[in-house]
């Protein structure tokens, strides 16, 4: 065997988890998505070709082969019990007191705490042998958790191997790490648009989502979740010296876990409830759920001495947060056609002010959900926001109930089309099997049209509302074969709306594959796995002839994907749009690359880009960069070189700023990308 191969493995393997590390742990990334996926398929190349070489750490076994058929089960060496609760200042204060009695502290002399977010998500342990990833479990009942290892191992935050940066301390022959796995906001949001699109159940808030997403028993459906983790205990270990859990959190970030940065050490009781109660006012501020504190004493010595009871550790107490909650009422229930056909009932709501924004809208998930709460159209119900983001009913005020209220039945039939409704195959959702229904094309319009799909500015849900109602939509292909004349009848276009419309057609015709994948709107095929698919097939004709095997022997797609897309090209309705479109000039195949043209302001430069540009979608801009030599990044760090400031920019222009790194306005961008 050549050692130059095997040096080759081990460099990429070096480099993959050094950039894991930037992008996952330190939010710093040094080079764009696309250039981390070369390293890995380079990697995956030289080990397909020499197996022999492959090692338990190696980057390319995050996602297993084939699916479980069960979970086994795993002891844990030291229980994994739950927390008590406390909810007041005063209570805070008496927990300190009996900390105080029971380790003989005098009662004026101050305790040193440790307060952290209590991330909403799910408790899991990690073990490590000579710093070797060996398995990974859930809480379970505390004494004994499912075996989730292949799970866990999708989470690039998690080291397969623990590497110390700072060479302080070598790997322990033994390492328990705890800590909890969570999805972010906007990941969640994500989640259930895919799924609503999909006409899949939407999940009620980010913890049942990661919990749900620990729990796949395929791997590669996992990896599409985008589940992270926050570590924030050392559970069982062997060698390791550490005296305070302040230096159990530092030994925990060298060894390369992500740790939450707001972690705060308070020197006594009254810095932990000035901290629980700022947290409380902040929480908002964040990208993932958190329903409390944790507040810990800081000294390993007093959690030995301390103990604990059957169910909780003494030296450990959470705060807990009050839920925001609103009373409203319900004016009327209606019935939403997604653009798979999936019925949802929605609440339409007295408008109220609820966590910040005024809401007159609620989803009811399903009609067993109305069924099993007796929701109906005039109660007085309890909003609040699962998970601070999506608004639901979580209770009906019966004792306001003034007997005019009316029960909603479920319908007979598609309240669009009046077509025939049967329920799925999980007997959860009702759904209208009628392809010609025209609530489902108005969706699938817009999906296409949308900017992560087509890109057709100007065709928003209004316009689509109207092609459709006039007649000249009937699916979205009929979209390139609209005429100015045609768009004249319409309300609010005018000569120019029109003319701007017809150019933005035009222009979506030279779109590259992977939007037009995308946007066709394949069961559960979002961006991500459209450029996946485009990648691999460089012809919409290659993916429509494509066998379920072949397509799951492609990285990150599953049987359930490749299932979807067999049968979404199978169907006769679906080949005879894709005929339209042909027809219609729409580009079907993979855009070469264009790399040869290079702009010395550009070329070598690293982009950042945050918030709306208007003369271009963030695809195009991208595009245009690399296309100049230029690479973009998806993180602000102190390598960037420029960050380009669109309207609503977000955080990144904060940090940018804070970084002294070279903003530019959309003209700016404009004028340094034009070519010399």
């Amino acid at each position: 065997m050549s050692s130059a191969i095997t040096e080759k493995i081990q460099k990429l393997r070096d480099a993959i988890r050094y950039h894991d590390r930037k992008y996952y742990i330190e939010n710093q990334p040094e080079i764009t998505d696309y250039e981390y996926d070369l390293l890995l398929k380079e990697l995956q190349h030289l080990e397909k070709s020499h197996p022999e070489l492959i090692t338990p750490d190696s980057p390319t076994l995050r996602v297993g082969g084939e699916p479980l058929t069960q979970f086994s089960t795993i002891d844990h060496r030291i229980p994994m019990l739950s927390i008590d609760n406390t909810y007041s200042d005063n209570e805070l204060r008496e927990f300190d007191q009996r900390i105080k009695r029971m380790a003989g502290i005098d009662a004026h002399q101050d305790v040193e705490y440790v307060v952290e977010l209590k991330i909403d998500g799910v408790a899991i342990t990690l073990w490590y042998e000579n710093g070797l990833f060996v398995r990974g479990a859930t809480r379970g009942d505390g004494i004994r958790g499912d075996d989730v290892s292949a799970n866990l191992k999708t989470i690039r935050q998690i080291p397969l191997m623990l590497e110390p940066f700072d060479k302080k301390h070598k790997a322990p022959p033994v390492a328990e790490i705890r800590g909890e796995v969570y999805l972010s906001n906007k990941e969640f949001q994500r989640l259930n648009e895919e799924r609503e699109d999909a006409g899949e159940p939407q999940f009620a808030n980010p913890r049942n989502a990661a919990a749900g997403s620990l729990k796949l028993l395929d791997s590669r459906i996992t990896v599409r979740r985008h589940l992270r983790l926050f570590a924030y205990a050392i559970g069982y270990s062997e060698g390791l010296e550490l005296k305070t859990h302040i230096q159990c959190l530092n030994a925990i970030r060298e060894f390369g876990l992500p740790v939450n940065p707001h972690a705060r050490a308070c020197k006594n009781i009254e810095e932990v409830i000035r901290c629980c109660n700022e947290w409380d006012k902040r929480r908002g501020e964040l990208d993932y759920m958190v329903d409390g504190m944790v507040v810990k004493v800081n000294s390993l010595a007093l959690h030995n001495q301390l103990g604990a009871t059957s169910k909780a550790p003494r030296w450990v107490i959470s705060f807990k947060f009050q839920p925001e909650q609103a009373v409203t009422k319900i004016e009327e229930i209606t019935v939403q056609v997604g653009k798979t056909g999936t019925l949802t009932p929605v609440a339409n709501l007295t408008p109220v002010l609820l966590a910040g924004t005024t809401v007159s809208r609620a989803t009811l998930h399903n009609f067993d959900e109305i069924a099993r709460k007796d929701i109906r159209e005039g109660d007085h119900v309890i909003l609040q926001k699962a998970g601070e983001i999506i608004p639901q009913v979580v209770s009906v005020l019966k004792e306001k109930r003034i007997g005019t209220e009316k029960p909603f039945a479920e319908p007979a039939v598609c309240p669009a089309c009046k077509g025939t409704v049967v329920r799925d195959s999980e007997e959860v959702y009702l759904r209208c099997h009628n392809p010609c229904c025209q609530a489902q094309v108005k969706r699938r319009v817009q999906y296409f049209a949308g900017r992560d799909a087509m890109d057709i500015e100007g065709l928003g849900p209004a316009l689509a509302e109207q092609l459709v109602d006039k007649g000249f939509v009937k699916d979205y292909a009929d979209i390139y074969y609209l005429r100015r004349e045609d768009l004249l009848t319409l309300e609010r276009m005018g000569e120019k709306s029109s003319q701007n419309l017809i150019q933005a057609i035009e222009k979506s015709r030279h779109r590259d594959l992977d939007c037009l994948i995308c946007a066709l709107g394949i069961l559960n095929v979002g961006t991500h796995t459209a450029e996946v698919l485009a990648e691999r097939f460089d012809t919409l004709d290659k993916l429509a002839h494509a066998t379920q095997e072949e397509l799951e022997g492609i990285y990150e797609i599953g049987p359930v994907v490749a299932k979807s897309i067999v049968g979404f090209f199978q169907n006769k309705h679906t080949r005879e749009i894709i005929e339209k479109l042909k027809a219609g000039g729409v580009n079907t195949h993979k855009l070469a690359t264009q790399r040869s043209v290079k702009n010395p302001k550009v070329s070598g430069k690293s982009f950042v880009i945050t918030g709306v540009l208007q003369k271009y979608s963030r695809k195009e801009a991208e595009t245009l960069i690399n296309g100049l030599g230029g690479r973009v990044l998806s993180g602000v760090s102190k390598k960037t070189d420029y960050l380009v400031a669109g309207e609503e920019p977000g955080s990144k222009l904060d940090k940018a700023r804070e970084l002294n790194v070279h903003i530019l306005d959309e003209a700016a961008f404009e004028k340094l990308v034009q070519i010399p």
